[in-house]
């Protein structure tokens, strides 16, 4: 009952919070009078998810099927590339495309005589390309995923049958689709709820409409909140039905599923070539525009200037690193904690755990943090009542000390947990769902807690996989967080997303590197353990 009240306050709380702010402002509705603009809205997100989906999920299927069941030189390279691609930040990113897009490509000329301009780094379409490309690797996540188990004795039989061919189409292909679109819908999700590329790219969304109304003019939030709120309810609807039976074919419900068997292709370097194109263009090449903006002066490129940019950029920030990556790893700690046991109290109500799942995952960041910041504007009040009440005056309030005015990381760690908390119910809910019913009935007649000698050795390598997602993704968020961060507190992401509006300088590039190298460090650190 208590974890029940602490998962109810900690993640519906500034749901609530957000669906209030709208309930005691009647005239917010008045917004939607504003055709127009809400029309504009609604295009552009929807335009730029679809752009992004048809970029990312090609790419993506092609790395997927390629790195998981096709055997070719460098594969292990390539699967570390995008397992490290899987966590840079929007933000870095955005920074690389840009100067890709804005620096690389040549600039437009309309008539002769006319001022040169590069429209290759702003407006909806390189936002797009930006989302998809920062998808890719996800999108190959999913489908390798999709592929990893199967069933060894039908694949044989296919094989024997029809070959290759057969194989493909009857056994590969339908679980290829399923994973298709479950990427599919993480690409949607992912693009509609963030602001870190459409910000800079000067892309108005229903995300972005929050964060711009809050910043521009804060008496206009409740009618932002409102002009979001139907869209995102009517999206979380349409979500839920169609995630209920893409996640009950998708995870298997038994222990089992031998790992499949490599693809034999006839022209072996084929696949081969496409899957190192493919990241080529997804990593490689974004790393690559970082290295050579840092590096650049107006004398050219050098390493000495590379190196000089980087070692200022640690001077100055090493701090702010520290203290984000010790704020991130209590994120994951804790974010895993309460999904390992929010999936195991709800193992056999699937319904409740996608919708939990798919309700947090498509909430806009800027609204989860405005919520968080109405929540604790509540809490700060209701403390000040109970002091009050008691004849205390404190300098330092706990609430308030932890929550608003002192340098504390409490509120960032609590956004990154409500937005990433669909991530670790994607890694644990699997690992719980293949436990098989008797040995928990087991252990329930045996009287021991069948959590503690069932569930917890059985899905703890999935409670670190997913403390560890959670937390290295915890670094790159900017959404929520840049919200409610108290003023004094230094974190380094969000430095990096105020510097990047400012243009894609060799400082800048040399703080995205920095981010790419701390983040590296992790996940490698994380493999090892």
């Amino acid at each position: 009952m208590v974890l029940r009240l602490v998962f109810a306050f900690v993640f519906l709380g500034p749901l609530a919070c957000v669906v209030g702010e709208v309930v005691r402002t009647p005239t917010a509705w008045q917004s939607w009078r504003e055709a127009d603009r809400v029309m504009l809205l609604l295009a552009n997100t929807a335009l730029l998810a679809l752009a992004a989906v048809l970029i990312a999920v090609p790419l993506g299927t092609l790395l997927g099927v390629a790195t998981e069941r096709v055997p070719f030189p460098g594969r292990r390279f390539v699967r570390g590339v995008l397992l490290l691609a899987l966590f840079v930040p929007l933000p870095v990113y955005a920074v690389a495309w840009q100067i890709v897009l804005g620096s690389w490509l040549p600039p437009l000329t309309l008539e002769p005589g006319e001022v040169a301009w590069r429209p290759w780094n702003q407006g909806l379409l390189p936002a797009a390309w930006v989302h998809g490309m920062a998808a890719v690797p996800w999108v190959a996540w999913i489908v390798a995923a999709g592929l990893r188990h199967t069933d060894r004795d039908l694949e044989d039989e296919a094989t024997m049958t029809g070959g290759p061919t057969r194989l493909f189409r009857h056994v590969l292909l339908p679980r290829v689709a399923l994973a298709v679109a479950a990427s599919a819908g993480f690409v949607v999700a992912q693009t509609a709820t963030e602001i870190a590329v459409t910000d800079p790219m000067m892309v108005r969304t229903f995300a972005e409409e929050v964060y711009t109304q809050l910043v521009g003019f804060p008496a206009g939030v409740a009618a932002a909140v409102a002009v979001t709120l139907p869209v995102w309810l009517a999206a979380c609807r349409v979500a839920v039905l169609l995630s209920k039976p893409l996640v009950t074919r998708f995870f298997p419900t038994e222990s089992v599923a031998a790992v499949g068997r490599p693809l034999a292709f006839r022209r072996r370097w084929l696949p081969a070539a496409l899957a190192w194109i493919a990241t080529a263009v997804t990593a490689l090449l974004p790393l690559a525009a970082l290295l050579w903006k840092a590096g650049t002066t107006a004398g050219g490129w050098s390493l000495g200037n590379l190196g000089t940019q980087v070692e200022r950029t640690v001077t100055l920030s090493g701090v702010s690193i520290a203290s984000g990556a010790l704020s991130s790893a209590l994120t994951g700690l804790l974010t895993a904690s309460l999904a390992a046991w929010f999936c195991w109290a709800n193992r056999e109500r699937p319904t409740r755990v996608i919708a939990a799942a798919v309700t947090l995952a498509l909430t806009p960041g800027p609204l989860i943090g405005l919520g968080l910041k109405e929540l604790i504007g509540h809490l700060l009040t209701l403390e000040e009542c109970v002091l009050n009440s008691l004849g205390l005056s404190l300098d330092f309030p706990p609430v308030r000390s932890a929550l608003y005015d002192q340098p504390s990381p409490l509120p960032g760690v609590w956004a990154c947990a409500i937005r990433f908390f669909p991530v670790a119910v994607a890694i644990l809910y699997p690992a719980v769902r293949v436990i098989p019913k008797e040995l928990h009935e087991t252990a329930k007649l045996d009287g021991v807690r069948p959590w503690r000698y069932v569930g917890w050795p059985l899905t703890r390598s999935a409670f670190g996989a997913a403390a560890v997602a959670v937390a290295v993704l915890s670094l790159g968020e900017v959404s929520a967080s840049k919200l409610v961060v108290p003023p004094h507190l230094t974190v380094y992401v969000l430095d990096l997303f105020n510097q990047m509006h400012y243009g894609t300088e060799a400082t800048v590039a040399a703080m995205c590197l920095v981010q790419v190298a701390v983040t590296g460090l992790i996940v490698y650190l994380a493999r090892e353990i």
